[in-house]
Order: C-alpha cells, then structure tokens, then sequence
C-alpha cells in the first residue's frame, strides 16, 4: 500500500538527507528516477550488495542485480512513481541478493514535473544491542556539534523544548531548566508570535530575522531558521531544531550604513539627502493641516580662516558646536540639518505663530554670533541667514530650498551677520540657479561643455616632462570660460560632483589615448577626486572599465585626493586605495600641509606622492620659514618612500631652490600654464625632447 506522508518541510537537500544518514549509519541510496542511477549510497547500504560504496554511485540497478531481481525492483519503483506525489512511501520486500529479501521503505522525491528521486532504506532487523549502539553513537555525534558550534540549537516536540545547547542558554539568558518545556514561542516578544506560529508550524526553508526575548526582557537582533524532522513511527512532523544566529552586529553595521546615508557623519545632523526627504514630509502634514513652515539657510562667516589659521581639527570642532546651538534654539519637531562647509539648514516645522518666526530667528542669530573657544583663542563667525516660508514663497521642498539660498546670498551682500527674508524681487535669483543647475547638468551628461586644461608636472631627476595635471573648465554659454572655482562647490551642493569626476577621468584617458596615437610617449596623466567618490563602492570597478575602454595601462593614471578624505572615511579609504594600487593606479595626496597633515595616513595609506600646496611655495626663498617647512616635508617624504611635488613654482628661483632641496617634481606658471589639449600636444613636440626652460 502507498502512504503519502504529510507535508514536510519542503525538499530537503541532497547533501543534508546524505549527511544525515551518514551521521545515523542509517543504510540508504538516493536513486535518479527514471532509470534507478545511484547518485549516493551509504556504506551500511552498500554492505548489503556485497559492494564498496562508491562502486555504486553512478550505476543502474540492472548493472548489479540479476534479470530477476531487476524486475522485482523495478515494478516497485514504478508503482511508487506514479503517484506522482512528493513524500509518498511504500513499504516492501526487495532482493538484495538471490538469497536476501529485506523488507525496505521506498519514499518519491517530486517536483511540478514529477517524481525525480526515489530513497531506499532496507529496514534490518536490528538486534538491541545494535540498535542501543547505534543512537547512542548518532546521539554522541550530535551533542559534540551542539557543544561545539556558536549558533543556538533549541529542540522542541509539539512546540515545547525537550533540549537546548550551551549557546542558546547563553543567547537566551535561561538557565537550561528554565528553558525546558517552555513554549519555543514563549522566547520572542509577544506581538511576533502570531507569524512566528507559522515558522514552528511548517519550517522554514531559509532564515529568517526576527527578534528574540532575553531572559531579562531585552529584545535582540537574531536570525531564524526552524527545521521540522517526522518522530519515528509518526505521521506528524512535531519534532523540531530551531536555530538562532545572532545578528546584533549586522543590524548595527546596517543602521549605521543607513544613518550616514542620510546624515553628516561629524555633526550627525541630516545631510542634504536627509533634509530634503524629512522636507517633503513635513510639507506634505502642513498641507493636510494647514500650518506654515519656515526654512532657514544658514551660512558661516569666515569659517574657512578657521581651518586656515587653526587647522581642520578646530574647524570640526566649530561645526559640531554650531550643531549643537542650533539644535539647542528649536522644537524637538524641528529639523536642523547639514549640506557641507559651513552651510546648515533649519526647518521651524512645529506649528508656527506669525510671529514665531521672527522670534526663533532673534535666537538663533544670537547664539551664532557667540563667540566660539578654540585651541586657547576666541573666534567670531556671525551667520548670515537667508529664510523662505511655506506657502507664500514655495510649495515644494526644492523651490524652498532655492528661495531660502536666494535670500541667504542677499544677506551675504549685504554685510557679516545679516538676515533675509526672500522676496520676488531678489532678481529672481532662483530661476538662474534653476538653470545653472539645468546647464551644468546637460555640460555633464550629453558631455557638452565641459573641458580640459592640462598643466605639466617636470623632473627634476630627469629633466624631463613626466606627466600632466588634468584641470576641468566649464565652457558656460553666457558667462564664458569658468574656473573650477566656479562652479565645483556648486557642483557639490547640488550632487552633481560625482558624474564630474568621472567624466574628467575618462576625458583624461582618451586625451591620453590620442596622445599616443599621435606618436609621443606615453606620460602620467592626472586627475584629482572629491571625497564622495571615495564613499561610492564602484570607484575601482569604474576606474577598470575607463582604463579598458581607452586602452591605457594603469601606470599612466594617477588620482589624486585630498588629506580630508583620508581622514573622513579611513577604512573605506583603506580598502579602496588598496584596490586602486593593486590595480596598478598612482596615488597622490594634493595640497598637501593645508589639511590635517597627518604621518599617520602617510605611512598607513599606499600613496605614491605628495604634492606641497603652492602656499608654501609662493613666498620662497625669501620666507625662511616656508623653506624650512619645505625642506622638513620633503626630508619627511623621502623617509617614507614618497615622491615630493612642489606647486605653484612660479620663478627660477624658486625652482632652483625646491631642486636644491631634492624635491622630485616641479609644477606651475613658470614651467607653464594649464593649455588646451591641442596646446599640450604642441607643447610635448616640442619640449619632450627638450631641457628645462631657463
């Protein structure tokens, strides 16, 4: 007679139902329907045909059974294949031998199309001692993984646990005698235990996250997976093992990911993703309820003399206070966010009286315009503040936004420490900035607009040209040719810096590129990165594909960054230069000594050199403090195996004085100015083969 079992947790694999029966001793053969191919068979089963495992594997019944025996086997396949039926079993005798008949239960292993897979288990008469022998050592083996393992094993039977592990005593905080026969539902908080009935209910067939209750009432981060195995002479699959892997560390790793998605890692406010997405929120329940809201842009006084004369520790350090002051001056409701540099925003989103406004803005002003203690001095940075309301200057998070700046920029002109409201009469300033953004973004992306310029880098070991520096233009259609003074920070405050880097790095190459074609030799071509694209995870992949479509060899680019990315993002930064090195890319840090100017990333980071940022060089020779700087900093990059580029060189003299130092590279006005493409292909005929200008 055929049973057909009851629903099991789905298929269970072929290498688990192998494992399983190996751990057991259990004798049994998964066999390929149709045909009867053995794809596994244990040793105890094949000791029955008088054969070595793995002969079998890969063989027909009819290669080891006589005609007769064949024939036997194969009508009982037959009748259990045709139920078509996933778990259907049937209990009967087959030859094993001419002089062997064992009794053996047959179960099909189906899918949509059929069954696929028959299991044979000859069911021996077992003497006692055997048997005992025999869970005894199965029983042993499993203990041994349960003590052994890290992840929490809970056995249950009818949703009650019989058996725990070490790591589930202390996953759970139970002692194990207050963990058995407690309801295996009874460990998660009890608005999951609905859903969570189901899991005990049928199984799972991967794992799942939930929560689960600690003996102290703490809920934890863990993941779930419920297997169901059939008791031994029951229909009903009530015996089970639940497993639980704690995932507090990945939940944590993942809400950090999402939090500095949308917020500054160093003030931890919101950043401009975060701002705008928090906007539209709190525009779309003042539309239901018909409140006003308030949008002030805030924008530093001399924030940048902070970081020049103190360094960017004291600059951070000012930053995370203006955070907090402002934070300090408005409702929990509010939302006080970050763009970058020394620009906040701060959106009054409680319901506003006419003349809260005003009043919230008195406050914020003075807290501003305190001064800030730094490294044993005081610094005044007075705010001006430009500010839009909803819904008479805009209905919509971005025109807010662009009326608020379009204000804050009216108040920088009209002195340090100004306010705005906007008006329609600031010569519409948000429609160009609308446009800007329109014609930066089409310069970008249909590769229309922007150029570049591209400024030599000399030896000074060689006395010959190495390399050039790949500078960006933008070919504006009103305003002419732009500097990237320009529009860079333009370009960043409105998330377009990313798709500008990349663009510049692949012109770069494919100058490169025709360079060689036109028969000169192949330089080091330059490009330098903003610090976002070190927080994107397909830099390097990019990077691979521009050097693949234009045919260059790796050594011919080098990137440059800044020493504020290396500090921001150090372990990112770490595995993504590793990358970009082991690519073959050179590497080298720009403006070096305006930063943070740390020996830490120097010799931490796989840089190739640095570059000595031209406010130290423009006063040399004179200036006997910048030259010893410069002589300190190259002597310092020299230890380390780095090479030293000096900027800004604008003299002989200053030229001469950086050679005599050992400097390695040499850039600026006097070697040449940033040229066209066609000017710098002109300029290598004609200089590659020459000495240095005199």
């Amino acid at each position: 007679m055929i049973h057909v079992l009851p629903r099991a947790p789905s298929e269970i694999s072929l290498d688990i139902l192998h494992a399983v029966a190996i751990a057991t001793g259990a004798p049994m053969a998964y066999l390929q329907w149709p045909g009867g191919r053995c794809l596994w068979a244990t040793a105890t089963y094949a000791k029955l045909l008088n054969m070595p495992s793995q002969e079998l594997v890969g063989k027909e019944p009819q290669n080891y059974l006589s005609p007769c025996e064949w024939n036997d086997w194969k009508c009982e396949l037959e009748r259990l294949a045709l139920t078509h039926v996933h778990g259907a079993s049937l209990q009967t005798q087959l030859p094993f031998s001419s002089n062997q008949r064992i009794q053996s239960q047959l179960v099909a292993h189906a899918n949509a199309e059929g069954v696929f897979a028959i299991v044979v288990t000859p069911l021996q008469d077992l003497s006692l001692v055997d048997a005992r022998q025999m869970v005894q050592q199965s029983d042993t083996r499993m203990r041994r993984y349960a003590q052994a393992t890290s992840e929490a094993l809970i056995f249950f039977r009818h949703g009650l646990i019989f058996d725990a592990n070490p790591a589930a005593v202390t996953l759970t905080g139970y002692p194990l005698s207050q963990l058995l026969d407690r309801p295996v539902l009874h460990l998660l908080p009890h608005v999951l235990r609905a859903n969570a009935q189901v899991l005990i209910d049928q199984g799972t067939t991967h794992a799942q996250d939930t929560r689960l209750l600690h003996h102290s009432g703490q809920e934890l981060d863990v993941a779930v997976s419920v297997t169901l195995l059939p008791e031994d002479g029951c229909d009903s699959g009530h015996f089970g093992l639940v497993v639980l892997r704690d995932i507090t560390e990945r939940k944590r790793v993942e809400a950090d990911r999402h939090f500095l998605a949308y917020h500054d890692p160093l003030t931890r406010l919101p950043n401009r993703k975060g701002l705008m997405l928090q906007l539209r929120q709190i525009l779309c329940h003042a539309e239901q309820c018909q409140q006003h809201v308030a949008v002030l842009y805030v924008d530093l006084s001399r924030f940048k003399d902070v970081n020049d004369s103190l360094g960017h520790d004291a600059g951070d350090k000012l930053l995370i206070e203006t955070a907090r002051r402002l934070r300090s001056k408005v409702h929990p409701d509010d939302c006080v966010a970050r763009l970058g540099a020394d620009e906040f925003v701060v959106v009054l989103a409680s319901p506003l009286t006419a003349c809260q406004p005003d009043c919230i803005l008195r406050e914020i002003r003075f807290v501003l315009n305190k001064p800030y203690a730094l490294h044993n001095t005081m610094a005044n940075l007075p705010a001006c503040i430009g500010i839009s309301l909803y819904p008479e200057d805009g209905n919509c998070a971005e025109e807010l936004m662009l009326n608020a700046s379009a204000a804050m920029e009216t108040a920088k002109s009209l002195g340090q420490g100004n306010h705005q409201y906007y008006s329609t009469h600031m010569e519409v300033r948000p429609s160009r900035l609308l446009a800007q953004d329109q014609l930066l973004r089409e310069a970008v992306e249909k590769d229309h607009g922007l150029v570049l310029h591209y400024q030599p880098l000399w030896n000074l070991a060689t006395n010959r040209l190495e390399g050039f520096e790949a500078l960006v233009r933008w070919q504006h259609p009103e305003r002419g040719l732009l500097p990237p003074s320009e529009f860079i920070s333009f370009a960043e405050a409105r998330g377009l810096i990313s798709i500008i880097d990349r663009w510049v790095m692949r012109a770069a190459c494919k100058q490169l590129r025709a360079w060689c074609d036109a028969g000169l030799p192949s330089v080091v071509v330059s490009v330098n990165m903003s610090a976002i694209e070190f927080n994107q995870s397909n830099l390097v992949t990019e990077v691979q594909h521009v050097l693949s479509d234009t045919d260059i060899d790796p050594q011919w680019l080098e990137i440059e960054l800044t020493e504020t990315t290396l500090m921001k993002q150090s372990e990112h930064v770490l595995a993504t230069l590793n990358a970009l090195q082991k690519l073959g890319v050179r590497l080298s840090i720009d403006d070096f000594g305006t930063g943070y100017s740390s020996l830490a990333y120097l010799k931490r980071y796989p840089l190739d050199k640095i570059k000595i940022d031209r406010s130290f060089v423009k006063d040399t020779p004179e200036d006997a403090d910048d030259v010893s700087l410069i002589k300190a900093i190259i002597q310092m990059a020299h230890s380390l195996s780095l090479r030293v580029v000096g900027e800004g060189v604008e003299t002989k003299a200053q030229w001469d004085l950086l050679k005599a130092m050992g400097c390695d590279l040499i850039q600026g006005y006097y070697l040449s100015r940033p040229m066209t493409a066609e000017d710098a292909l002109r300029w290598q005929q004609h200089r590659c083969q020459m000495i240095a200008p005199q």
